[in-house]
């Protein structure tokens, strides 16, 4: 018997075999699709539909849900709700449904959809750190894992979620395979040299490209951050896709997040693009903790000098003009791509080394940015101390 998760990613997909003639196009690219609720067999779907569209024309679509989604294997049971855009933010926002005798003025669009309920913290989790870029290939992944990585050397409990949904690299990054389980109807994140990890990457096929648009994307990251078992947490980092868009929305709008780790090469390519992705945080009042300069420098391994392969001291300057701070640089060096490559990262496989040195550095001035919350009485910092996985 399939489990919901799964049978919810099949309802997704006959949902999509439905064309809204209005529209021109099937009713979840068309954005009518505002919920699917799966348990046990019973399927509670939402379905947004103009109040001028006919009775002809929404019974009709009724009738087409219903026969789509009855037909998915596992399927025991249908509940389709149709409701006004309008319905939809006066559900958002607690507004009652307004009189019919005496119509009153349309209130403000909430913030917020029904879909995407207010930001509210993890629980069991101190700290939120999202590291991101303004451009793909500038080793924001591999940031991330060593980062996390570090942070947990330092003597912190660290959890770490692979939002990337279009490239989720960190089963390669750390060796991890299988299937997260589940108990008690929350996922439990898969385990990595003392790191809870959870990424899109684990409950996909090899080579499965992802073809999502921007609400699927978005009920994933909200899933992965609500279902998943994060409790125990000191910090958890999140890795962000590259650029500016539904992803980085959806983590803003669903959860408090800390601070934002902006990675950057030195090219200046790089930093246009760096410079994109630091505004856009500021623009969702999320505090941006600085500048990592990823592939820094090179050192010769035979001659010990130093080359600055992609430019000097062009970050250092950039963040001085955006007003954070430069939090550190790591130097480009085979061994992070080998450990990369063979799912040991750097940190872990050559713990003396300067790059992994430069990480622990890099590690203590982000927990020193963002501090965790003393328990009540208590000035010390605490220290030492789980699918709709497809679409939403």
């Amino acid at each position: 018997m399939k489990d919901d998760f799964t049978l919810k990613g099949d309802v997704i997909a006959a949902l999509e075999s439905i064309e809204d003639s209005a529209k021109g196009k099937n009713i979840v690219d068309a954005h009518m699709v505002e919920a699917v609720q799966v348990s046990a067999g019973v399927v509670d779907l939402t379905i947004i539909i103009e109040k001028d569209r006919s009775k002809d024309e929404r019974f009709a679509l009724e009738d087409k849900i219903y026969d789509a989604v009855e037909a998915v294997d596992g399927v025991r049971e249908v509940k389709v709700k149709l409701m006004s855009p309008e319905a939809i933010k006066r559900e958002a926002s607690g507004e009652p449904a307004p009189k019919q005798a005496t119509p009153t003025p349309a209130a403000a669009p909430p913030a917020q959809s029904a879909s995407i309920p207010a930001s509210a913290p993890i629980e069991g989790v101190g700290k939120v750190i999202a590291v991101a870029s303004g451009k793909g290939g500038v080793g924001k992944s591999t940031v991330a894992v060593n980062l996390a990585l570090a942070l947990q050397k330092n003597g912190f409990r660290v959890g770490l979620l692979d939002v990337d949904i279009y490239g989720p690299s960190l089963p390669t990054l750390l060796g991890l395979a299988g299937r997260p389980a589940v108990r008690e109807r929350r996922i439990v994140p898969l385990e990595a040299d003392g790191l809870r990890v959870m990424s899109l990457g684990f409950l996909m096929e090899d080579d499965t490209p992802v073809i999502w648009r921007g609400p699927i994307v978005t009920g994933i990251i909200r899933q992965f951050l609500r279902d998943v078992d994060w409790s125990g947490l000191d910090y958890l980092i999140v890795d962000m896709p590259p650029g500016t868009g539904d992803a980085q929305l959806a983590l803003a709008q669903t959860v408090p997040v800390d601070g934002a780790v902006i990675v950057t090469t030195p090219s200046d390519l790089a930093l246009i693009d760096a410079a994109r992705g630091l505004q856009m945080f500021k623009t969702l009042n999320i505090d941006v903790i600085g500048i990592v300069e990823n592939m820094s420098y090179f050192v010769c391994p035979s001659c010990q000098s130093t080359h600055h392969i992609f430019g000097k001291e062009t970050v250092e300057a950039e963040a001085k003009r955006l007003e954070t701070k430069l939090l550190g640089g790591i130097p480009l060096d085979m061994a992070v791509r080998k450990g990369g490559d063979e799912g040991r990262p750097v940190v872990i496989a050559e713990p003396e080394s300067p790059v992994t040195k430069a990480f622990l550095e890099l590690a203590e001035a982000i927990a020193d940015a963002v501090p965790l919350d003393a328990p009540s009485g208590d000035d010390t910092p605490k220290k030492k101390g789980l699918f709709s996985f497809l679409k939403s």
